[in-house]
Parts: structure tokens; sequence; C-alpha cells
């Protein structure tokens, strides 16, 4: 049986692929076990000068001034962090044929005039506390604001329908359609957030550990070497998912490719 040099290209490059992964994946546990032989657990989210440039896990209850408020909603969201996305439905030209697809909108279609014009893509945010420390801006980035905001009002004439506020009344989008949305961190089902990182005065900064960073944010309170070895144990978990799922897509792919490449050679033949 003659093997294709298409194939020999896709069980070279899959094999290549697989070696990384486990490279990786051996990596990021070597660095788990570090951390945990590092770092030194902070009660109740307290500042101690002696842990001072120390990598921590500080798990403290969340304290802030202040609700989000925009424009567009009639009250505000009692959080942290909320991202706003918003989409415009368009109508564009590529290669001489006409396309249709979602585009977020980056910036007001209009500074005046409908409300819905003047709304686009952006993030909110309120600087907390954890416990005693002040969260930073690289924390706060790291913070996992997904819940969804939902609301029975109208948002400047969107409707919610379970995913998202739209103009869209039918099963298919069309050109002119706006989808909104509002993620944002959920104080009442999470009063506690753990941060993992090197401790500076009252906050934190990446901590390094064999040339990598070091600074991770956990919902809930994570307050034991049991529970820390059980939250890096599901990221690995998860990355090494990660990377099956692509293995398993880029396969799907190239043997897609080859079914068509050879689909068209096929009828050039017998054309022939």
């Amino acid at each position: 049986m003659k093997i294709s040099k298409g194939t020999i290209v896709l069980i070279v490059v899959l094999a290549v692929l697989v070696a990384m992964g486990i490279k990786n994946s051996k990596k990021e546990k070597s660095l788990y076990e570090k951390i945990l032989k590092e770092v030194t657990l902070v009660a109740d989210g307290k500042v101690q000068s002696g842990n001072n440039g120390k990598l921590v896990l500080a798990a403290g209850k969340i304290n802030f001034e202040g609700d989000i408020q925009f424009e567009e909603l009639d009250k505000p969201i009692k959080s942290f962090k909320v991202i706003r996305i918003v989409k415009d439905f368009v109508e564009y030209e590529k290669d001489g044929e006409k396309h249709y697809d979602w585009q977020e909108r980056t910036q007001a279609k209009s500074t005046w005039g409908a409300l819905l014009d003047q709304v686009y893509s952006t993030q909110k945010t309120i600087t907390p506390t954890i416990g005693e420390f002040t969260l930073d801006s690289k924390g706060l980035e790291l913070v996992n604001a997904s819940s969804y905001y939902e609301t029975d009002n109208l948002i400047a004439g969107l409707k919610w329908n379970g995913m998202e506020y739209t103009n869209m009344g039918r099963d298919d989008a069309e050109p002119g359609d706006v989808s909104i949305t509002y993620d944002y961190f959920d104080c009442e089902k999470n009063e506690y957030l753990t941060i993992l990182a090197k401790q500076s005065g009252n906050t934190f900064v990446p901590y390094t550990l064999d040339k990598e960073d070091v600074y991770r944010v956990f919902n809930g309170k994570i307050d034991s070497m049991e529970k820390l070895t059980t939250e890096l144990d599901v990221q690995v978990q998860k990355s090494n998912r990660g990377r099956i799922a692509l293995y398993v897509l880029i396969v799907l792919v190239a043997l897609l490719l080859m079914y068509n490449n050879a689909k068209t050679l096929k009828q050039k033949k017998a054309e022939n």
C-alpha cells in the first residue's frame, strides 16, 4: 500500500505536536510542583511584612466601593468588573462576493442621536481589596468575569433572548442587527478571591520561577495546600484537553484538505 506525501506530512506534523504537548505538560507539572514547595499561605488576606517578596497564596474577602453604571442601563451592576461586548451584523464584499458576519464594535457609530449608536465594546472596573491587599491592574485583568447580566427590561431598545440583548427577531440575523452582552464578576456567588503571586507591600506582582511569571487569580477561597493542589491539577487537565482538541482539529482539517485535493485530481483525470 502506497502512502501519499500528504499522509506522511500529516503524521510528521502530528508527531511533532504530540511531542511538544508532552514536553509542555511535563514543564507545567514541574512548575506547579515547585510552586507547592515555595508558596506561603496567607490567612484571611492579612498583610505581613515578613512575606514581602515571597510567593504567597492569599485568600481574602472582596470589598469595593460603588457600582458600575452604563448609560443604557436603568440600574447599576453590583460588581467591580464588567465587560460590555457590542457586535453588529454586517454585509461586506470579499473577492467580489458578498459576505455576512458579526463584527465587534470597538468605537461608537455616533456620539449623538440614538443611544444604540453610541454604545461600543468596553470594560469598566473598580479596584477592589482582597482582605487587606489591594488588587493591582494585572490581577484585575486576570479576574474571570463570566456571569451574564440579565434583565427583562429593554436595553437601548434591545431585548434579552436568553443569550444576548438584540433586536434580532428572527432565527437568522440580517445586516443592521445588533448584539450586546454584559459579562461581570458575580460577587454574590464569590465573596472571596484567592491570589497566587509575589507579595509586594500590600499588593501583588508576578513571581518569577523557572523563567516563568507566576500570577494566578482563583474564584473562591483556596486556603490550604490540598485545595491549591487540586486547583493546579485542574489547570493541567484543562491544558491537556485543549491540546487534544487542537490535535483533533488539525487532523480533521488536514483530512478534509486531502480529500478535496484527491477529489479535484480525480475530476481532472476524468476530464482528460
